[in-house]
């Protein structure tokens, strides 16, 4: 019986090793990212609370547009990670690998980021 699990969870790890499936999460991490700020918060010209301080509330408003950089920036390290990655991966194929699992993860720091910012907005 665990033999089997373990099979199982071997393949599923063989298969997250894979760095095209890691790009591919990471894209789509970073759709998500925008799809939820377009439909669930539609920031416009309008100042939006971009960051809250326990002592003082909101301490940077600005214009809600603004909000798009979030994810803006993660598309910029998805493809400057990627460059890195094929200009590295036969020089140096170890730090080519981590630089895509590091992009994958800070996709999902933001896309973390953009559901808090909609649980905190009250639009």
């Amino acid at each position: 019986m665990f033999s089997g699990i373990i099979k199982t969870m071997n393949k599923v790890l063989e298969y997250t090793r894979n760095i095209l499936f890691q790009i591919a999460v990471s894209a789509l991490l970073n759709i998500i990212s925008w799809v939820v700020i377009i439909t669930q918060i539609k920031p416009n010209a309008e100042p939006l609370p971009l960051h809250y301080n326990v002592f003082f509330g909101p301490d940077i408003v600005t214009k809600g547009y603004y909000l798009y950089s979030l994810p803006l920036v993660g598309l910029l390290i998805l493809v400057a990670n990627y460059i890195f990655y094929r200009y590295t991966k036969e020089r140096e194929e170890f730090a080519a690998k981590i630089v895509i699992a590091v992009t994958m993860v800070v996709q999902a720091l933001i896309l973390i980021a953009v559901l808090f910012l909609k649980s905190i907005i009250v639009i």
